[in-house]
């Protein structure tokens, strides 16, 4: 029973930290796509005012209005796959954190009744203990 619960305190570890890290990996996609984002408000505030509203300048605002918005997108798809994966993990590290509690109650409860079972061993030896 000991070596089963190493193995599931090792493996609740492990859980949390992939859960951990799915976590910390969408927080990044997030802030990369909101950095996109600013990026995007920026040449679209420049293009409504008059510096680059016209000309080469608006064309190259353009096309760069129009990659920005592809990898807006494309940002967006990897955060929702992120997301599903970060839950995933968290329901993967809840679960192994719950069997791990079940298992240290059963391994506090069968050492309880092995004590339990050695006080009344030892108590059946000692005639002096006897209350007779």
């Amino acid at each position: 029973m000991k070596n089963r619960l190493e193995a599931l305190e090792k493996i609740e570890r492990l859980y949390k930290q992939m859960h951990d890290l799915a976590v910390w990996r969408l927080t990044a996609l997030e802030r990369e796509r909101d950095n996109l984002v600013e990026d995007h408000r920026a040449i679209l505030a420049a293009m409504e005012s008059d510096t680059i509203a016209f000309g080469p300048l608006a064309i190259g605002a353009a096309r760069r209005i129009r990659a920005l918005e592809v990898k807006i997108a494309a940002a967006n798809a990897q955060c929702d796959a992120q997301a599903k994966k970060a839950l995933e993990q968290g329901k993967r590290a809840k679960l192994a954190d719950r069997t791990l509690g079940d298992v240290e109650a059963r391994h506090r409860d069968q050492q309880q009744r092995k004590d339990l079972a050695e006080l009344i061993e030892a108590s059946l030896r000692n005639p002096k203990s006897s209350p007779a």
